[in-house]
């Protein structure tokens, strides 16, 4: 996933449905900074309809505005971020403790704050043998 600062990101595309067991849940996602290690909480609303809902989850997020329950959130230097999204039936609970998590990954925040965040790349070889 990747958001860009101070702005609205639209069409952020997930698969949350498949492990989901709860009847119209709402998501609860959790932004852990690499580099400071804090913890961000907002509250998205999922935007496909009941078809898109069978292959994908659809989600705006608008970085830069302080209103977590309403998939608005202000996050930190710009950099890596490790991503949890919660399945719940709450829409105000901004805490994961006995959630289940129905998806995990890595989300990168573009911007323009300067960050001391380096990025390394590197070819990788693989060898096989028979």
């Amino acid at each position: 996933m990747q958001l860009k600062k101070n702005q609205t990101n639209s069409n952020i595309t997930l698969t949350l449905t498949e492990k989901t067991t709860i009847t119209d849940a709402n998501y609860l996602f959790q932004f852990t900074s690499d580099q400071t290690k804090e913890d961000y909480f907002l509250i998205c609303q999922d935007l496909a309809t009941t078809e898109q809902k069978k292959r994908f989850n659809l989600f705006d997020i608008t970085e830069g505005v302080d209103d977590p329950l309403n998939s608005k959130i202000i996050l930190g230097l710009s950099g890596r971020y490790h991503y949890y999204i919660y399945e719940q039936a709450s829409d105000t609970n901004l805490d994961p403790t006995g959630l289940t998590i129905v998806e995990r990954g890595i989300m990168t925040l573009k911007g323009t704050q300067d960050s001391n965040y380096i990025s390394y790349e590197f070819d990788v070889k693989y060898t096989v043998y028979e």
